[in-house]
């Protein structure tokens, strides 16, 4: 397996040892806990991908307030998704970041993966860390699709959502500026030429993609420009684990219903919410013979470069600064556990930049 062009994670060892995050967790904190082949595969991957485990300089366990954390362990704890989902380039580097930070700290930080959302991760049970960094899928409400033992534990410890939080949960969270993203998406558009927008909304609901759609309407209308979404009703619950959108067949409905509309009212410009959507919108398209920029300018969110190198032309992405947002959050999640008495939820926001590639013509008048 060839090596990732970025440092390597635990995700990537995970994935190159076939095993749970969780196990690499287990293997790096408390080897003996982990059976010696399944151990040795792991030591092995690590070997393979050149992994190094961020150094960790110790620093006194009292804080400036006096308070102490315990432990000087950090868990991360993805819920709800599957390895596809798990696994994308935006979560692996918000990951890579959170490492970061806990390294530079000192502090131990502890992996576990629940796909189905329903069971309590051990180090939880055993009251192992002083807080949790939190990932799960933004589609879905989290009192209905996790287990209320998981929803219980989580709540009693300090805890911070990455990248976003679902409906019905509680805690800080920290995250991309949706406001200042879509005022990029909306004044870049703008700036080419493209007065008619497409929202590509294969998921509506997801909480991240709603806030962007609401963001992006407004700022579009300030400009003059109209908004058209084009989404896929939701039929069933919202269950997890969630699965990644990998297939170009399940945006083919929505581009079909673009392509029906008439010229002179089509949008000339698709903003999409992920890249990851944006590579099968590429694919989508290229089936029904149709080009990017020529045909359909795209305009996406992430800056996942593993997903989007290969494209052509070139993606014009928002860069969300996954590893910045995994770094701030770490630093949360130690103020929070620092001022227990402090119970306000917290949003922290990272602003994102815009990363031009060539999937964005140029109209003229």
């Amino acid at each position: 397996m060839a090596k990732p062009s970025a440092p390597p994670t635990v995700v990537d060892v995970a994935v190159a040892a076939d095993v749970a995050i969780g196990t690499v967790s287990r293997v790096l904190n408390t080897p003996d806990a982990v059976r010696p082949d399944i151990r040795q595969r792991v030591l092995d991957a690590i070997t393979r991908l050149d992994y190094r485990r961020l150094r960790q300089r110790r620093i006194p366990v009292a804080t400036e307030t006096g308070r102490r954390r315990r432990r000087g362990n950090l868990g991360i704890v993805l819920i709800g998704m599957d390895e596809s989902l798990a696994h994308l380039p935006v979560i692996t580097e918000a990951i890579h970041g959170v490492e970061l930070a806990t390294a530079a700290e000192g502090i131990n930080l502890m992996l576990a993966n629940v796909p189905q959302a329903n069971r309590v991760p051990a180090f939880l049970t055993r009251n192992q860390v002083d807080g949790l960094i939190v990932k799960s899928p933004l589609l879905g409400d989290f009192k209905a699709c996790a287990s209320a033992e998981l929803v219980a534990a989580i709540a009693r410890v300090p805890h911070v959502w990455l990248i976003g939080r679902p409906d019905n949960a509680t805690g800080d969270v920290c995250a991309v500026d949706n406001d200042a993203g879509a005022r990029l998406a909306a004044d870049y558009l703008h700036a080419h030429g493209h007065r008619r927008i497409g929202f590509l909304h294969p998921r509506p609901g997801q909480t991240r993609s709603e806030s962007l759609k609401l963001n992006f309407t407004m700022h579009a209308q300030r400009l003059g420009l109209s908004v058209q979404p084009f989404e896929k009703p939701l039929t069933d619950p919202v269950r997890w684990p969630l699965p990644a959108i990998t297939q170009p067949t399940d945006l083919m409905p929505l581009l079909d219903r673009w392509a029906a509309l008439a010229p002179g009212v089509r949008p000339t410009a698709m903003l999409v919410p992920a890249d990851s959507i944006a590579v099968q919108l590429y694919a989508a398209l290229r089936q029904r013979g149709l080009h990017v920029g020529r045909d359909l300018s795209i305009l996406s969110f992430n800056h996942e470069r593993p997903l989007v190198m290969g494209l052509a032309p070139a993606l014009t992405t928002i860069d969300i600064r996954a590893e910045t947002i995994g770094r701030r959050a770490v630093e949360r999640l130690l103020w929070r556990i620092d001022h227990p008495e402090d119970l306000v939820p917290t949003k922290i926001v990272v602003e994102p930049i815009l990363v031009e590639g060539g999937s964005v013509s140029t109209l003229h008048p």
